[in-house]
């Protein structure tokens, strides 16, 4: 038995060391409800890259390209500040490329970059933008050169570390787990499956 003052010290003392303490470990609590709304979470949502997944593309197939279109695309890549654009010209500067020159360089927000390259206009971005169909169940990145079929710069991403441990230990307490993202398809797919989600 408790006296009201008592417990009206206690719980907000217990709710400020609580957060404290999961603020420390990269966890926000906006409100002290959300402790006790915590408690009865059955589901747990994961976005992929960069919460599942160290966020930090890498460029694996630069050499499957002829050099004028990895320099095109370096290009082109140049002109952007999505994480994929910067790891192609990460790869592409690693490899001793220099890049074609392209005029007329505009980002198109949620697409790509596109340019003007020997009186033909060249994108780099979305498949479908860029007039590829297929998702090759990897992260990827398209260039068309205004001929020819488009070429698919892919990458990957490193597997957070704790991740896999993490998913094992909410499933082990009953939670249902699922995974969301803006990434292809196929990509989702097989991170979903390495992790048993």
């Amino acid at each position: 038995i408790t006296c009201p003052c008592a417990l009206g010290l206690a719980v907000p003392a217990v709710v400020t060391a609580a957060s404290g303490k999961l603020f420390r470990k990269g966890l926000l609590i906006k409100h002290g409800t959300a402790l006790e709304r915590l408690a009865e979470v059955d589901t747990v949502v994961f976005d992929k890259t960069g919460t599942l997944t160290m966020g930090v593309p890498e460029l694996t197939n630069l050499g499957d390209h002829p050099r004028q279109a990895a320099e095109l695309a370096m290009a082109l890549a140049e002109a952007s500040s999505h994480p994929l654009a910067q790891a192609l010209v990460l790869g592409a500067r690693a490899a001793g490329l220099r890049p074609e020159t392209v005029a007329d360089l505009t980002e198109v927000p949620g697409y790509g970059v596109e340019g003007t390259w020997h009186g033909r206009r060249v994108r780099l971005g979305r498949a479908g933008w860029c007039g590829a169909e297929t998702d090759l169940g990897v992260t990827a990145t398209w260039l068309c050169m205004g001929d020819g079929a488009p070429h698919a710069f892919t990458f990957t991403d490193s597997l957070r570390p704790g991740a896999a441990e993490a998913i094992a230990e909410l499933r082990r307490q009953g939670k249902q787990i699922r995974l969301i993202s803006g990434d292809t398809e196929g990509a989702v797919a097989a991170l979903a499956a390495r992790l048993g989600i």
